[in-house]
């Protein structure tokens, strides 16, 4: 019988957009996660968090003494280039997957750049802090999401300094900064000369016990996103909350702690439906984090009876669907979503809905929806028949 090691050991190399191998790159654990169930600890409280390693001659790094019952994030840094993330290294697996980093220009025009100094409550620099763009403004226009020309993401400096540039002059940049072992902030800074301090603190907790029948459920995954989902308006006029969901899994005694959370915020905590799908559903849980350090007890939560929705993905043409496609469900009140392989009848049936507001969507190759939204589904009873039909996708004729 195979028997793990106590330690493992995580190799691999960095390398630039040609190929060479890039000398004295910092490789560092960033995120770390379990490889079966669910994770009882945030993504970077592991004990290997934090562990790095520089490259050698030939953009090799060894990352010695770490779990082999987990899996890895990494993040590669290197001056002068811009930073990148090895999304998912297993040292039993073998190296890790070549890191690629991409030459960065160092920009000296203060309307296209932002600068800033990443600090803890004390004022203490944080090093290998992840600043990543949001929006930005230019003239008037707010521009959403991935942007051309500007900056994918930025990390501190062991003085917590940081630099984010866009190809053209912007005004203002917002901007979400994690630290390890700190909540996720998220903040809007001028571009300009000026160095702006960004202070991130330890967070908000949320305790809680999931249960079943009077007894605690272990290894279900629990999901705390905000309540108030974020729009996005002119002038980078943001309202709601841009904060991702967070996720956590129960511990054997049903109990989970999710830290680092921002405050003040409101959110919604809940038991994911693929999680529990077999066993039933819960109600959504709205709780509100007000200060740094509060600890919220949600107290007990209760799996209860759950619905199910039979449903049909209905082509136009009459075909039958192809390997691989899929189907999804998604809470109109929290961010939590199944997804179900289609057989080439289209049939499906989705389990453990709690009574809610449900979005319903397939995703087909060649075809589309007749309406722009999602097919709506309003459950408070088993639904036997619920069809979700899709149209043709004419392909463009080509212009001779």
């Amino acid at each position: 019988m195979f028997s793990a090691p106590n330690n493992a050991t995580l190799t691999g190399v960095v390398r630039d957009a040609a190929g060479k191998p890039l000398d004295h790159a910092t490789v560092l654990i960033y995120h770390a996660g379990v490889k079966r169930g669910y994770s009882t600890f945030c993504p970077s409280c592991y004990i290997d968090c934090g562990k790095r390693a520089l490259t050698d001659a030939r953009g090799a790094f060894t990352i010695p003494g770490l779990s082999p019952d987990l899996w890895f994030e990494l993040l590669v840094v290197h001056e002068g280039f811009t930073p990148s993330f090895v999304k998912r290294a297993d040292p039993l697996q073998g190296p890790a997957p070549t890191a690629v980093l991409t030459g960065r220009t160092p920009v000296n025009d203060p309307t296209r750049v932002v600068r800033g100094r990443v600090v803890d409550k004390y004022g203490e620099a944080i090093r290998d802090a992840v600043i990543r763009p949001f929006a930005i403004l230019v003239g008037d226009k707010s521009e959403y999401g991935t942007v051309e020309g500007l900056d994918p993401i930025a990390t501190t400096n062991d003085r917590g300094e940081f630099e984010i540039a866009n190809h053209e002059a912007t005004s203002k940049m917002a901007l979400m900064v994690e630290a390890r072992g700190m909540a996720p902030k998220f903040t809007i800074l001028q571009t300009g000369l000026e160095r702006r301090v960004v202070t991130v603190t330890d967070g908000a907790w949320v305790r809680g016990r999931l249960m079943q029948n009077g007894k605690p459920l272990a290894g279900v995954e629990i999901g705390l996103t905000p309540r108030e989902p974020w729009q996005g308006g002119m002038n980078l006029a943001i309202s709601g909350s841009v904060y991702d969901e967070i996720r956590i899994g129960t511990r054997d005694d049903g109990s989970f702690a999710i830290t680092n959370i921002p405050a003040p915020e409101k959110w919604i905590v809940y038991a994911k439906m693929e999680s529990i799908a077999s066993q039933g559903a819960t109600s959504p849980v709205v709780v509100a984090t007000s200060y740094d350090n509060q600890e919220v007890n949600v107290g007990d939560i209760e799996i209860k009876l759950a619905y199910r929705l039979h449903g049909r993905v209905v082509l136009s043409d009459g075909k039958q669907i192809a390997n691989g496609m899929r189907v999804y469900i998604g809470s109109e009140v929290t961010r939590d979503t199944q997804s179900l392989l289609l057989p080439a009848d289209g049939s499906f049936e989705f389990k453990g809905l709690a009574e809610g507001s449900y979005s319903v969507w397939a995703a087909v190759k060649g075809y589309a929806p007749p309406k722009d939204s999602p097919d709506k589904a309003i459950v408070d009873r088993d639904i036997d028949h619920f069809d979700v039909n899709l149209q043709a996708v004419k392909a463009e004729m080509n212009q001779h």
